[in-house]
């Protein structure tokens, strides 16, 4: 017997650190026109004091494992505050060569990809509290469609292809949204900000599913043709207990229960490995803010907490993967069967109906032992352990 496993190489959890907001931006926040740590959002691109640069040499030098997708407003990023006390540049991704060659080098790397992330991300208001998220201000789903449309030309133009995917700016929608994700060609969207399993699961970006084994899970869209990616993990997950130390009784009181909290906390991912679910851990690529305040989660503040989940997740069996290459995994597993022609030979009957990047499949036999499987193309493949994934071909396959 042979089963199609749920996940890629028969892992219990795909994971994939996703980061919003990478962006052709810039806030000085002390205003000394000068790029300093935590200030910039990609425009700064992989120089000096850089996010991209702080990403890879500070968090993922101990991890190369780790797959990153970014999440990128293509336009001009709007402004959370009219006329902010911030000094800040925004761009859109294709300004310049330079601009466009960045953007370009980053979603060319394996481990990386850039996904949509709204033309503007929304409508500067009066104050912060009153910005309006890109898809809350789309009044029809002919203006959304029009929106998309024009901001995956933007994307086309810099990476030589349209989006596979991409997430709600805040995670929130409006009547219209899904609709107008389903008729735009996304594979996969983020739709809600999960939380995870140590806050508040009601919450106005998490939707209504409270069942963990679900709302962990991947879903579809109301249509069934895109994939709905849930995130689950705040990438702070740890930080009040890992960073630098408040005077408050709280604060000393975490501090003295450090190793307990820590072990207490990591139960949250456990859970997620332990039951088969996504764990996808979200974060910003920068605190600054044309405000003043401080966006939460962020990659320099939660640097410790990354590094305590990552830590873990070394020591369980799980794949590392963008949000597209879990999307096309799962759509694919879930439009192919095996249909066995002899003995020891089989052919996979594929309805995935779309192009697919990568099209591969992870398979689990069951029953006595095999050597090795012989693809259409004649190439051999090794079980491992009664695992072997391999390419969806047309013809049969020989189990020897």
């Amino acid at each position: 017997m042979l089963e199609v496993c749920k996940w890629k190489n028969n892992a219990n959890s795909p994971v994939l650190l996703m980061v919003d907001d990478l962006a052709n931006v810039w806030v000085d926040s002390d205003g000394n026109g000068r790029v300093d740590p935590g200030e910039d959002w990609g425009y700064a691109k992989d120089g000096p004091n850089s996010s991209f640069r702080y990403l890879n040499e500070r968090i993922l030098g101990d991890f190369p494992q780790v797959k990153t997708t970014f999440f990128t407003p293509v336009g001009v990023r709007a402004g959370l505050v009219p006329d902010g006390p911030i000094p800040s540049v925004a761009r859109p991704i294709d300004a310049d060569p330079e601009s466009r060659a960045f953007f370009r080098m980053i979603h060319a790397q394996p481990r990386f990809e850039i996904a949509y992330h709204g033309t503007t991300h929304g409508r500067t208001g009066a104050s912060a509290r009153k910005f309006q998220q890109e898809w809350l201000t789309y009044p029809s789903l002919a203006a959304a469609k029009a929106a998309i449309a024009r901001g995956k030309e933007i994307y086309r133009e810099v990476f030589g292809e349209y989006p596979s995917g991409g997430k709600y700016c805040g995670y929130l929608s409006n009547q219209f949204s899904d609709a107008s994700i389903e008729q735009s060609g996304f594979l996969w969207w983020c739709r809600y900000w999960n939380r995870g399993l140590f806050a508040e699961r009601h919450c106005r970006t998490g939707g209504s599913d409270t069942n963990p084994l679900t709302a962990f899970d991947l879903k579809y869209f109301p249509n069934q043709t895109v994939l709905d990616i849930p995130s689950t993990l705040d990438g702070g997950l740890f930080t009040d207990v890992t960073g630098p130390a408040e005077r408050s009784w709280k604060s000393r009181l975490k501090r003295a229960l450090r190793n307990q909290l820590i072990s207490k906390r990591l139960e949250s991912v456990a859970y997620l490995v332990k039951h088969r679910l996504v764990v996808s851990i979200q974060e910003h690529i920068a605190p600054a803010r044309d405000d003043g305040q401080r966006q939460r989660p962020n990659l320099f503040d939660d640097a410790e907490s990354l590094w305590l989940i990552f830590a873990y997740l070394q020591t369980q069996n799980v794949w590392y993967c963008t949000g597209t290459e879990l999307a096309e995994y799962a759509w694919l597993r879930d439009h192919v069967t095996v249909a066995w022609t002899g003995p020891r030979a089989f052919r996979l009957a594929s309805r995935s109906g779309r192009p697919l990047r990568c099209p591969e499949i992870t398979l689990k036999l069951t029953g006595p032992p095999c050597q090795a499987l012989i693809t259409p193309d004649g190439q051999k493949a090794h079980w491992q352990d009664g695992v072997v994934t391999i390419p969806v071909q047309d013809g049969e396959y020989q189990v020897v």
